[in-house]
């Protein structure tokens, strides 16, 4: 009997081996770009698409604060609009606020061009490896993310909190080419993966609380959980010094409440700072009756350094009289610097008693530097001790 079960099991072992031994050996997204023609592309997607992915903000859309007089913790008036913007103020002391929300990010431009069909016709292309001269009709990438965040805050005292936002994410990568001369017709590959992104830890101290109002000073660090190889992270540790700024609430109208927001700092790259960037937000909250919350923000990121240096993404050509004598860019990239500028619109309304509160998001991109994703929208919920 022990050997026949030792048998089941050994047979069992080498089932799932033989399943997952395939999955093991699947080339990575940066893999499948992998060929001389191709390499250049995936390097600049590999350090721009995981910086697309939206971060939620860890702060909680009901906080509550210490009144002396009742001896008491009070729900403040106002309720965050805001998705992608802290306010200065904690979650407060003890309380404790769940967050899981969904999100589609898939990517659309680089500099302006659809990533879907990238052509490069009017010169040849001196293959690096044959010599031949190549003609790319057609060049589309599909990577499209959907991604599954879950964050948890807790207020230490009614200065400070800190969070841990976990990422889960799910790529869809498909790459089609159509070259001239075909040496086997166009070619077409797809590829998926899932695994978790890069994880946040937060914190927030209010170091300014004022009758009109509130800053605090925050720290983020990345750590790199993601896969770089897959776009779905950066592969290096990050550490963003950050300030916090939001007015109190204003009534404008009966029971319409209006509050504005700034955050600033700095995404430091432990591992290359010249691939830091600097980051900013302005937004306002419109509250109505204390149950919804609509807001609008302008969201900023700079790059200190081009995606790529000059000339990375030249190649030799033939000129109209086939001689292999000037270089161009492929696809016209260049690489540049990017100023990326979105517009973030959404809002939360309360479900229920103050304790559960939904919430509603779109990211639209206002420019097409460098590598640009679609309109971003984002659902979720969250609940708060």
């Amino acid at each position: 009997m022990i050997c026949r079960r030792a048998a089941t099991i050994a047979k069992l072992v080498t089932v799932l081996v033989s399943v997952a031994a395939p999955a093991a050996r699947a080339k990575t997204f940066a893999e499948i770009l992998g060929t001389p023609l191709t390499q250049k592309i995936g390097e600049a997607l590999g350090q721009s698409v995981a910086r697309s992915l939206p971060v939620t903000s860890a702060s909680a859309g009901i906080v509550y604060t210490f009144d002396p007089t009742t001896g008491a913790f009070e729900r403040e008036t106002s309720m965050l609009g805001q998705l992608f913007l802290e306010r200065a103020d904690p979650v407060g002391r003890k309380r404790l606020n769940f967050s899981l929300s969904y999100q589609r990010v898939e990517i659309d431009t680089f500099e302006g061009q659809d990533i879907h069909h990238l052509s490069d016709k009017r010169f040849p292309i001196v293959d690096p490896v044959t010599g031949d001269a190549v003609r790319i009709p057609l060049f589309g990438i599909d990577l499209e993310t959907h991604q599954i965040t879950a964050g948890v805050t807790y207020g230490l005292s009614d200065d400070v909190d800190v969070n841990l936002t976990v990422p889960v994410v799910y790529s869809e990568f498909r790459l089609r080419i159509v070259q001239q001369p075909a040496p086997a017709g166009p070619f077409e590959t797809a590829s998926s993966k899932l695994g978790v992104g890069d994880i946040f830890l937060r914190g927030k101290y209010r170091f300014l609380a004022r009758s009109w109002v509130e800053a605090a000073g925050g720290l983020v660090l990345r750590v790199p959980a993601g896969s770089d190889e897959n776009f779905q992270g950066t592969g290096a540790v990050e550490l963003a010094p950050m300030l916090y700024a939001s007015t109190r609430s204003l009534e404008v109208g009966h029971r319409v409440h209006l509050q504005g927001y700034f955050n600033g700092g700095i995404d430091l790259d432990a591992d290359d700072v010249g691939s830091s960037e600097g980051r900013y937000g302005l937004g306002l909250d419109c509250g109505v009756l204390e149950r919804f919350t609509a807001a609008v923000a302008f969201l900023a990121r700079h790059p200190f350094r081009r995606i790529a240096r000059p000339g990375f993404f030249d190649f030799q050509r033939f000129d109209r009289a086939r001689n292999p004598g000037m270089t161009l860019p492929i696809f016209g990239l260049r690489g540049e610097r990017p100023d990326l500028y979105d517009l973030s619109v959404g809002g939360r309304v309360n479900l229920w008693r103050d304790v559960v509160i939904g919430f509603a998001n779109v990211i639209v991109p206002l420019n097409d530097d460098g590598v640009r994703a679609d309109v971003i929208p984002l659902v979720g919920i969250e609940a708060t001790f």
